[in-house]
């Protein structure tokens, strides 16, 4: 008859785990910058209200009506691009630090991956704040949102070929 043996172990007994540091870093830095945000920008929180306030609904494509802000915000979209692109330098720093410390790869390419969403979405919300896009205010909007699907693809495909590029050249020597 076979028997299994089955073995608890405590917390000291598992292997070592390390913990991400740095992430915490992060997630401590990003509530601060919100913070630091919000204090700085004169009468953010009424802008904010104002904000979600004016959503209605408009024709993104023919047939398909996507909520939208009636009017241009550009308290709110300077204030997110200011904030995308501390946030994006600060994750520089992190990736310079994840190097020093020869974290695992995943966490690299996690970091390498958030400088390019981070400074990406700065670029877009200055882009909406400063109106480039000379259309209408619901059509620069969707422009917008545009920008930061395209974004999440694009630091996503990055993450995947900073992994796959580091792995062929492992394999080659």
């Amino acid at each position: 008859m076979l028997t299994v043996e089955v073995q608890l172990m405590t917390r000291h007994e598992r292997p070592y785990e390390e913990r991400d540091i740095l992430s915490l870093a992060s997630i401590g830095f990003f509530l601060l910058l919100v913070g630091v945000i919000w204090i700085i920008t004169p009468n953010y929180s009424q802008e904010v209200e104002a904000f979600f306030k004016d959503f209605k609904l408009r024709e993104a494509f023919p047939n398909v009506f996507l909520p939208a802000p009636q009017r241009h915000h550009e308290v709110i979209y300077t204030a997110v691009a200011r904030f995308c692109f501390v946030f994006g330098l600060f994750q520089i720093f992190i990736l310079a630090l994840r190097l020093f410390f020869r974290e695992p790869l995943d966490r690299i390419a996690g970091t390498i991956s958030g400088i390019v969403f981070w400074l990406g979405a700065g670029f877009a919300s200055n882009m909406l704040s400063v109106r480039i896009i000379e259309w209408s205010v619901s059509r620069q909007w969707f422009v917008f949102l545009g920008w930061l699907i395209m974004l999440v693809g694009l630091s996503l495909a990055i993450r995947s070929l900073v992994v796959l590029l580091y792995e062929l050249t492992l394999r080659k020597y």
